[in-house]
């Protein structure tokens, strides 16, 4: 577990618009950048907010997550993290 990769990973795309496109355009590349395990990298990479808080990330960024790709509403967000897969944007599609 890394999980000092995994906040910093999150951190980034959450508050920088250059590392967001990055993970958008490029998310091998991107998460090649962090200290992360081959499950830090799926949940990361796949926007899994329930695996990614199983894993100890800060609430904070997860939240932040849900604020930059979800549709940054209270019930949305419980909803994906009850396992919903709401998610307008999946990166699986676009994994680089």
């Amino acid at each position: 577990m890394s999980r000092s990769g995994l906040d910093k990973a999150l951190y980034d795309i959450v508050a920088g618009k250059q590392a967001r496109d990055s993970f958008v355009s490029d998310t091998s590349g991107f998460l090649g950048r962090y200290r992360l395990d081959a499950d830090e990298r799926a949940a990361v990479g796949g926007i899994d907010l329930p695996a990614l808080r199983d894993r100890g990330a800060n609430p904070m960024l997860l939240w932040g997550l849900w604020m930059t790709f979800g549709d940054r509403s209270l019930p949305g967000y419980l909803a994906e993290l009850r396992g919903g897969h709401t998610l307008s944007i999946r990166k699986e599609s676009k994994n680089g």
